[in-house]
């Protein structure tokens, strides 16, 4: 299954990382103990799954804080634990409510992008500018 979600991100020009932990996070000097972080440039959400077919990641948005991380940062990283990667949206929702009872969910599969009659594509209009997906081995 990891192997179509990043075929399917790369398709949207999202990029995915496999790695073990996501300490290096701190480096960025965010706290990665909360599941979600940000600072002006950086910041992190912990997903609840992920779904394959469109390389989508379910995240809950209990607070105005961890919906904040998500909107104002530059770059996010999304960290999505590889045994909660799901083949459809819908399997991945239910497992997200199964985990997390949150009335608030989203569906993220990659950066806001808008273009205007001139073609002129722009990225992170209503959000982050970049978004990388980071499946975690362990978590």
């Amino acid at each position: 299954m990891t192997e179509k979600f990043i075929e399917t991100a790369n398709l949207s020009g999202v990029g995915v990382k496999i790695i073990r932990n996501i300490d290096f996070l701190k480096d960025f000097a965010l706290n990665t103990s909360l599941g979600y972080d940000s600072n002006k440039d950086v910041g992190f959400i912990k997903a609840l799954s992920g779904a394959t077919e469109s390389a989508s990641a379910v995240v809950n948005i209990s607070n105005r804080e961890k919906l904040k991380s998500i909107l104002t940062s530059k770059t996010l990283y999304i960290s999505i634990e590889k045994t909660t990667l799901r083949s459809s949206l819908s399997e991945a929702y239910f497992l997200a409510k199964q985990r997390c009872q949150d009335e608030y969910m989203l569906f993220i599969s990659g950066e806001s992008k808008t273009a205007d009659i001139e073609k002129t594509l722009v990225s992170g209009v209503q959000g982050p500018e970049k978004i990388i997906f980071l499946i975690t081995e362990m978590s």
